[in-house]
């Protein structure tokens, strides 16, 4: 198998265990008692351990190894899965949280890292869609299994994830795969500065987004099933519809270069998001939640292709521009839950979406000033 449908097959497979858990974690919080506060707080320990440990996982990949990471990592999710089954108090969500939080931080830099080798710009842009639209299949895989799972037990949807990423274990330890041949460029390409130079603009927008994405992920099935009346089952489909807009914006994003070293599509998408996070905070049906839901996924396909395009493509070893890609998201899934947990309950549960919506606009204004200043370079020629 070569490397990068292999790759791509794990991201796959690893998010739909994410997506699993991640609608279902908030529903078991509710149910044995966590108010909106802990919720936000049990995501943002679990965010705190993946920053910090994606600040050293990706530095750690690039001297012992990807793929030795990426095991390490996949048995450390395993036993996270398991542990889940054994949970009956509020504290044992946050020492989970920690220890999965760590865990994962040693997967995605790595793998991230790993699929960038060998390629040139536009080889990297078709690897980067076809990665970026497999995670995002799980994520609309997974929560829409996980809200059947749940509703019929809900130590099914932990049973299997485990299985799941005992699979991913399986193949990491012995599934070989064929590198491919390193690019050998004829003229000298300017592009890889020029990424160096707009990542910083894309790591604003990219935090900006995990802002949002992790209040919506961290609080919003309490919100629906408690507020509103949504059912488990409805539920699961309306948060993979986030999948759903990811895969789809990522798509887009692959089959073309337009996009790159422009500022202008990136702010667009994030004016549109911010309209759609408002949708949340005032909607009261399935299908208003579903618009902004929608929104939201293409709001992280523009930000996070951008992300992990500039930090690939920019000069040097990967795995450490990839750490701190994962680090940005890590941080925005750390503050958006905190922030938005205690907003909730300070000013009620439809409150926090205003909020992203607030930090997703000023998060624009942070990047035009960025290029005003001549910090970055605002094109590059055509190739």
């Amino acid at each position: 198998m070569s490397r990068d449908t292999f790759l791509v097959l794990l991201a796959f497979a690893m998010d739909s265990c994410a997506g699993l858990i991640g609608l279902c974690v908030p529903l078991v919080g509710a149910r044995i008692g966590a108010d909106y506060g802990a919720l936000g707080a049990i995501g943002a320990c679990g965010s705190v351990a993946y920053t910090v440990g994606c600040l050293f996982t990706g530095r750690l990949a690039d001297r012992i190894g990807y793929r030795r990471v990426m095991t390490l990592a996949s048995l450390g999710s395993l036993l996270v899965f398991a542990a889940y089954l054994a949970v009956t108090q509020v504290w044992h969500l946050f020492a989970i949280a920690v220890i999965g939080g760590t865990a994962t931080s040693g997967f995605w830099p790595s793998l991230q890292a790993w699929l960038g080798q060998g390629h040139d710009r536009h080889g990297l842009l078709r690897a980067v869609g076809r990665f970026n639209v497999a995670w995002s299949l799980g994520f609309l895989v997974g929560p829409a299994l996980g809200g059947y799972l749940y509703a019929a037990a809900s130590a099914y949807v932990f049973v299997a994830a485990a299985a799941c990423v005992t699979l991913i274990l399986l193949a990491l330890l012995a599934m070989p795969v064929h590198e491919p041949g390193r690019h050998a460029g004829g003229a000298v390409d300017a592009t890889p500065a020029a990424a160096r130079r707009f990542l910083p603009v894309a790591w604003v927008a990219n935090f900006a987004t995990f802002f949002a994405s992790g209040t919506v992920r961290s609080l919003f099935p309490k919100f629906a099933t408690e507020e509103v009346g949504v059912a488990p089952e409805t539920l699961g489909w309306l948060v993979s519809l986030i999948g759903l807009a990811q895969a789809l914006a990522f798509l887009a994003f692959a089959t073309s270069d337009r996009w790159q070293f422009r500022l202008g599509p990136l702010v667009a998408v994030q004016a549109l998001a911010a309209v759609g996070l408002t949708s949340l905070a005032w909607g009261t049906s399935p299908m208003a939640f579903a618009a902004g839901l929608l929104v939201q996924g293409l709001l992280v396909g523009a930000t996070f292709t951008a992300s992990i395009f500039y930090s690939l493509h920019a000069e040097g070893p990967g795995g450490r521009r990839t750490g701190f890609h994962e680090a940005i998201v890590g941080s925005g899934f750390l503050a958006g839950p905190l922030v938005g947990g205690l907003v909730a309950d300070a000013w009620g549960p439809r409150s926090p979406y205003l909020v992203a919506a607030v930090v997703v606009a000023a998060a624009t204004a942070v990047e035009a000033a960025m290029l005003w200043r001549g910090r970055v370079a605002p094109a590059v020629p055509k190739t």
